[in-house]
């Protein structure tokens, strides 16, 4: 789980540490406090985009840090070994920390490390993947977005999960079988395009390998020709510095070398009778043998180097050369040379067009075999997952007062793909998903952007989340405003179901409803302050229960917190430790609990 959260420099926050903890961990605030900008630094800790633009007007970096506690035998240990990160557990160890570091320098680049170790930002990136789960506001529009629900569906069958035998989830087979699939069969189009247009195509890679083949560049020589081209260029600067060098250290009157044995000489006969004048003796002994070392390398070097007009003529030309391969070729020499490799199997591919076109054509038959039995276990799978999944997800909406919502999962033929068999295989399968619903009785099920409100698309996220949390290994989950557009008894439903969640696992919620907030296991407020004439965003752990009463009341009865408000929000706090009502009594709303009445009360009275 995130057990702190430390950002300076960002946005409108000079310093703010957060510590949080297991079960529900909420934060309140008026709108624009910050309350946003903690969850902008978490997706910056998880591989987000990081520039100078974040900092803090005045601040010379901004930093985000993050320390997570996870298992011992959690996956991201892993793949921070596999990324050179070896970052693991103590042998025997339960549990081991991980510290995530963000920096961003005003006119400079970002910087990512992990545990103390410097790392790039697509291998934070890589490695956190799995750690953390951010669901924000926003989130709704994926849900709306209908290649995301086989995504989630296969998430609820676990098809993306590896077994317990530790075999490769089926999943990932099929998705393999079919990149090779449609690799061979844009292979195979290419093989039986014209005729003529794969002349034409031969005899231009054959001219622009010829090219390459005739400079025959190797690795890194681009570099060592520059090398080369600024000795040869400095010949005469280089022997005159080398041979002042040698005069001074060893050849000439009065040099390092000479006044040195002076003083060895001068020593000789006193360490005889100090013997602790034997140490800085030996010391100038030694310095006298290397300083005549020294002098003789420089005038082998001096006699050495020279200057060739017609060498730095050619390397010169030979560096231009280069120079415009690497231009015309990826912009390095070793992507030119990458190239070079790429035209030559290509070229062959297209000269031996007729007995590829074979072989790819047999290949294409026997990667089809593979691809449609694969696909075939996953339509079963899903077929059996889908009505599993509409029932659990269902069950999940009576609890936030959408008992009556009718939910299906169509499977449909997928948009796009290649053809085996007289049937379509797609990236994911020999299907697609997509989630319909019917809100109210007597209405036929539609999808999503069709007829789900802002409010009942929270809650279907949320429902979502929630059925699939089962089979999830993500420990922390972060709700961002998910709770907008709904309130009164389904609120209160929402805070419930949320608090069920964080039982599992840790939760983390960004929220406006008092209804949410009374159900937190620990309740932080985010305040801006104006100090000095400066914007600064604070925030506070609400320790004890008057604390988070006066917050609750806050957000119910706004800014003049009244006496009856507060009441209200005790009601509403103790509520929250009751047992949750039945889904039907929540829906139909027969019996509103006492803080249900109580926030109605105060509504009307605010």
């Amino acid at each position: 789980m995130l057990t702190t959260l430390r950002i300076s420099g960002l946005a409108v926050v000079d310093a703010v540490e957060v510590r949080f903890g297991p079960g529900l961990n909420v934060l309140t605030g008026e709108t624009g406090a910050g309350k946003s900008i903690l969850v902008n630094a978490l997706h910056l800790v998880l591989g987000g985009r990081m520039t100078a633009d974040v900092l803090r007007e005045g601040a010379d970096e901004a930093v985000v840090e993050a320390l997570f506690e996870l298992p011992a035998a959690h996956p991201v240990f892993g793949r921070l070994d596999a990324a050179g990160l070896p970052i693991r557990p103590e042998p025997g160890a339960v549990s081991c920390e991980l510290l995530v570091r963000r920096v961003a320098a005003r006119g400079g680049r970002g910087r990512a490390f992990v545990n103390g170790a410097l790392c790039t930002v697509s291998m934070l990136e890589t490695a956190l993947r799995g750690v953390v789960d951010i669901s924000g506001q926003h989130e709704h529009v994926s849900l709306l977005d209908p290649s995301v629900h086989l995504e989630l569906l296969d998430a609820f069958a676990g098809l993306d999960a590896i077994s317990e035998n530790g075999a490769e989830p089926t999943l990932l087979r099929y998705r393999a079988a079919h990149a090779a699939l449609a690799a061979l069969v844009r292979e195979r189009e290419a093989l039986a395009a014209d005729e003529g247009e794969r002349a034409r195509r031969a005899d231009y890679l054959a001219f622009q390998l010829r090219e390459l083949e005739s400079a025959d560049p190797r690795p890194g020589e681009l570099e060592s020709l520059e090398d080369e081209r600024r000795v040869l260029a400095s010949a005469e600067k280089l022997r005159e510095a080398a041979r002042a060098a040698e005069a001074l250290a060893y050849g000439e009157e009065g040099s390092a070398s000479e006044r040195v044995g002076q003083a060895a000489r001068a020593l000789a006969e006193a360490s005889l009778l100090d013997r602790r004048l034997e140490a800085p003796l030996g010391l100038l002994r030694s310095a006298a043998v290397e300083l005549e070392e020294a002098g003789r390398e420089l005038g082998r070097y001096a006699e050495a180097v020279g200057g060739d007009p017609e060498r730095l003529a050619s390397v010169e030309d030979r560096h231009e050369l280069l120079r415009a391969l690497a231009r015309k070729h990826g912009g390095t020499l070793e992507g030119a040379i990458a190239r070079r490799d790429q035209m030559r199997g290509e070229l062959a591919r297209l000269q031996g067009g007729g007995e590829r076109l074979a072989v790819v054509q047999a290949e294409i038959e026997q990667r089809g075999r593979e691809a449609a039995r694969l696909a075939a276990a996953l339509s079963r799978a899903r077929a059996e997952a889908a009505q599993a999944f509409a029932e659990a997800v269902r069950r999940e909406l009576a609890g936030l007062a959408m008992g009556r919502c009718r939910l299906e999962v169509a499977l449909l033929p997928p948009e796009a793909g290649v053809e085996v068999g007289g049937k379509l295989l797609g990236p994911a399968g020999a299907e697609r998903a997509e989630i319909l619903i019917a809100p109210n009785p007597g209405e036929p099920p539609r999808g999503l952007g069709r007829i789900a409100s802002g409010g009942e698309l929270s809650r279907l996220l949320l429902a979502v989340k929630r059925t699939i949390s089962r089979r999830d290994p993500v420990a922390t989950y972060v709700f961002d405003e998910v709770d907008a557009g709904i309130g009164g008894a389904v609120a209160e439903a929402m805070g419930r179901v949320l608090s069920d969640v964080s039982k599992g696992r840790q939760v983390i919620c960004i929220t406006h409803l008092p209804q949410v907030a009374a159900f937190a296991d620990r309740h932080h407020r985010v305040e801006k302050r104006v100090a000095g004439g400066r914007t600064h965003t604070g925030v506070e752990l609400l320790g004890d229960d008057a604390g988070r009463r006066q917050e609750v009341a806050r957000m119910m009865a706004g800014v003049t917190v009244t006496a009856s408000a507060l009441e209200h929000a005790a009601a509403l706090m103790a509520a929250a430790r009751q047992p949750a009502a039945p889904p039907v009594a929540a829906e139909r709303g027969r019996r509103a609990v006492p803080a249900r009445a109580a926030a109605r009360r105060v509504a009307r009275a605010g």
